[in-house]
């Protein structure tokens, strides 16, 4: 429970240590701070890396599951299940929607980046790592909060795009690098679905290759996602659409 607790105290302090003066800031100062956080969690504009979805209950090891995803410029993502139950079953996410291929019914289903994954990882998270491409900042106050004793500026994104996972973030950026700290993931309904911790590695300490996903009615578990072998590479634009998807 030792883990559990730590991410929970960390979400905590973000509310006792928030204050109430608002920051002044412009519109182009907010999306400038979201393109350099996107620049942590992926470090080039397209390439491909593999990830890894683990849940954890009572800090116990559950199941893991493993892809490789691949990205582009526009912001458009494939993902392809690595694990034997799954193999050969592939993800595409567009700016209009998420498509899901299972092999053996040899079409693409439409389905919601929401969709849960894993534990509390869902579709959307594993298969999109760019802020700038999907969502805006909603012109609200920017709050300064400590978030493990880090100062950070706080704000809330809208989503843009008709595929954005979540209807709205509040990010937690800190305030000299605009790294991501934490964010809170927000039903239309304005209820919280769920919270994410960010983290790096000690061998990668400009990437974020952990992030830490909780929700408030499972305190006794959390899905930990590891990114790896990061590689800048140019894709070929026919696999980012529904037909090239499933053939490639």
């Amino acid at each position: 429970m030792f883990y559990i607790r730590f991410i929970l105290l960390a979400l905590i302090a973000v509310q006792a240590n928030a204050q109430d003066n608002p920051t002044e800031v412009s519109e182009a100062q907010v999306q400038e701070w979201i393109i350099k956080a996107d620049s942590y969690r992926q470090p080039f504009t397209s390439g491909e890396f593999n990830t890894s979805l683990t849940l954890y209950k009572n800090d116990s090891k559950v199941e893991t599951s493993k892809y490789f995803v691949q990205l582009n410029e526009s912001g458009d993502s494939r993902v392809t299940m690595l694990d034997k139950r799954s193999k050969g079953q592939k993800v595409l996410l567009t700016e209009s929607a998420m498509w899901l291929y299972i092999p053996r019914t040899r079409k693409a289903i439409r389905i919601t980046p929401m969709q849960r994954l894993m534990g509390q990882a869902s579709y959307g998270d594993v298969s999109s790592l760019s802020w700038q491409h999907e969502y805006r900042w909603d012109k609200s106050k920017v709050t300064e909060h400590v978030v493990n004793e880090q100062k950070s500026h706080c704000f809330t994104v809208q989503a843009i795009r008709k595929s954005a996972t979540y209807r709205s973030i509040n990010l937690c950026l800190d305030s000299l690098s605009s790294r991501p700290l934490k964010a809170g993931f927000y039903l239309a309904s304005g209820k919280l679905m769920k919270q994410a911790v960010y983290h790096n590695s000690a061998d990668s300490p400009q990437i974020i290759d952990q992030t830490t996903f909780t929700q408030p009615n499972k305190k006794d578990q959390y899905t930990l996602m590891q990114n790896s072998n990061f590689s800048k590479k140019q894709h070929k634009a026919s696999i980012f659409t529904r037909q090239g998807f499933i053939k490639k």
